[in-house]
C-alpha cells in the first residue's frame, strides 16, 4: 500500500513539473507576441533581480535567525521566512514568466508574510487530518530520584555501571 502511494505520489509530481513546463511554454509565447524580443530582455532582468533579491534578504534573514539562536529563542518565523528566500530565489533564476512571478512573490519582504500565514495554515490543516497524527504520546510512570534510575558511567571506556531499567506503560489514549 505504501509503494503505491509512494508510486501516485511521484507520478502526480512529476505530472505537476510536465504541467509547469507546457505552461511557461506558453507565457513565453504569449509574452513573445505581446512584446516582441523585449521577452528575452524581461528573463534576464528578472533574473538579475531575482539574485540581487535573494543575495539582500538572504543577509536579512540570515543575521535575524542568528540573532534570535544567540539569544536563545526558537526561530520559527524566521526559518520560515529563509526557506521562502531561498525558495523564491531559485525560483527567479530559472528562466520563464510563471516562475518568476511566483519567486518575486516569494522575496519581497511585503508579499511573504501573507504566503508563510497561507503556508502554515495549509500545513496544519494536512498535519492535522494526516493518520497518527493524534497528539503527543503520554507515557505512564512514576519519578523518583534522578541519582538512583540514571547508572554511573565508567570515564575509562564509557560503559554503564549497572544496567538498570526504567519500565512504564504507554497510554494510547
Amino acid at each position: 500500500m505504501a509503494a503505491r502511494k509512494s508510486t501516485v505520489a511521484l507520478g502526480l509530481a512529476i505530472g505537476l513539473l510536465l504541467l509547469l513546463v507546457v505552461a511557461e511554454i506558453a507565457a513565453i509565447i504569449w509574452l513573445t507576441g505581446a512584446i516582441g524580443w523585449w521577452t528575452i530582455a524581461f528573463l534576464m532582468g528578472s533574473t538579475v533581480l531575482g539574485i540581487y533579491l535573494m543575495q539582500r534578504e538572504w543577509k536579512k534573514a540570515w543575521a535575524s535567525l542568528s540573532d534570535a539562536l544567540r539569544a536563545g529563542q526558537l526561530p520559527t518565523g524566521r526559518m520560515a521566512d529563509t526557506t521562502l528566500i531561498l525558495a523564491g530565489g531559485i525560483l527567479l533564476t530559472v528562466p520563464g514568466v510563471i516562475t518568476d512571478v511566483i519567486g518575486l512573490l516569494l522575496l519581497l519582504p511585503f508579499t511573504r508574510p501573507f504566503i508563510r500565514s497561507a503556508l502554515t495554515w495549509w500545513v496544519s490543516r494536512v498535519v492535522k487530518s494526516a493518520p497518527g497524527a493524534a497528539g503527543p504520546t503520554i507515557i505512564k510512570g512514576e519519578a523518583t530520584e534522578a541519582d538512583t534510575l540514571i547508572p554511573r558511567i565508567q570515564a575509562t571506556n564509557n560503559e554503564a555501571a549497572d544496567g538498570q531499567v526504567i519500565r512504564g506503560d504507554l497510554d494510547e489514549s
